[in-house]
């Protein structure tokens, strides 16, 4: 920048050089105090959030539905095949019955025509700020994030059938908490997975012999009631998947299912109940149930368009049994 003259600063006459514009190796003379203008208008700001969207959605794995040949992966297509629905098994809360937990997948694992769908809340987590639940863990959500990735090898095939027994994620409010809470995101440790995740709510389409069944599946929904237990199942059919033989729906930890008919054709609504049963602390803080345990299941057959609901996972698992035992295959 070239010296132009002197600038007196003070009463003592003190100078200060001063500096004029500046002339490049043309003679071209350039202004240092050019005030750059903005060339971002709305569309190319539109044009680049959704850029950044698109990726966003690549790095996300999720699907809104997914479809499951069972005829492929179970041991006996002609038989009839159960589908546990594992819901909010809060694993890493200190209310949670691990031991009932564990026998049901043990159940699943080593039973065959037995395959699982997760519900959402799998694990607790504990990192939602304004609730208690952030004191009430028995390990970090990391650890509890390495376990489920553990039983997740487990259920695609790394067990005693050697079959792969999940058919779909589901994901819950206290996974998703992690991302939201810390901008990691817990369902990456699915990617391990052979099953699809579902964001909260998707459906699954299954086949069996020659029948296809279409099941609703959500973590919460609205239509939450006591005195109506199966309502917002049934809201999740009626509002979203008309056409769907099942719908099943977590987050209330409550257990019960009912079978209707609607239009000529029955449908079975379905709550799965939790495994955070233990003390019932932080719901009876709340004036809340503790909760029912979980092991809802549903029994689909392969020659008739039919399904079959337990709440008790023992109780689908005997049914299942004694149909091998009369079909002679066990």
């Amino acid at each position: 920048m070239r010296e132009t003259g002197k600038l007196i600063y003070n009463a003592y006459g003190d100078e200060e050089p001063v500096y004029g514009l500046i002339e490049d190796n043309t003679g071209k003379i350039i202004n240092p105090y050019e005030k750059k203008e903005a060339l971002l208008d709305w569309h190319t700001s539109f044009a680049r959030m959704q850029e950044i969207a698109e990726s966003w959605k690549e790095v996300y794995p999720y699907q809104d539905e997914t479809a499951v040949n069972l005829n492929r992966i179970t041991e006996y297509p002609r038989l009839p095949y159960l589908i546990y629905w594992g819901s909010d098994w809060h694993i890493g809360n200190v209310d949670t019955r691990y031991e009932e937990l564990k026998k049901d997948i043990r159940l699943i694992t080593t039973t065959p025509n037995c395959g699982v769908v997760t519900v959402g809340d799998d694990i607790d987590n504990g990192i939602m700020p304004k609730f208690e639940v952030r004191f009430m863990q028995t390990s970090p959500p990391m650890v509890q994030a390495f376990t489920m990735a553990s039983l997740i090898d487990e259920l695609n095939g790394n067990n005693p059938r050697r079959k792969q027994t999940i058919l779909a994620h589901v994901i819950g409010n206290h996974t998703h908490t992690m991302m939201e809470t810390t901008g990691q995101v817990f369902e990456k440790y699915y990617e391990r997975s052979k099953a699809a995740i579902l964001p909260g709510i998707g459906r699954l389409g299954i086949t069996l012999g020659k029948q296809s069944y279409e099941i609703a599946l959500a973590h919460r929904y609205v239509g939450t009631s006591r005195l109506n237990v199966t309502l917002c199942a049934k809201r999740l059919m009626e509002y979203v998947y008309p056409d769907a033989d099942v719908a099943v729906v977590g987050h209330s930890h409550v257990s019960a299912h009912e079978k209707f008919k609607k239009g000529g054709m029955w449908h079975t609504a379905v709550r799965p109940g939790t495994y955070r049963v233990g003390t019932g602390l932080f719901e009876h803080a709340r004036s809340y149930s503790s909760g029912d345990i979980g092991g809802s299941c549903t029994i689909f057959y392969p020659d008739k368009h039919d399904a079959l609901t337990f709440d008790r996972l023992e109780e689908g698992i005997d049914y299942l049994q004694n149909i091998f035992v009369v079909k002679g295959v066990k």
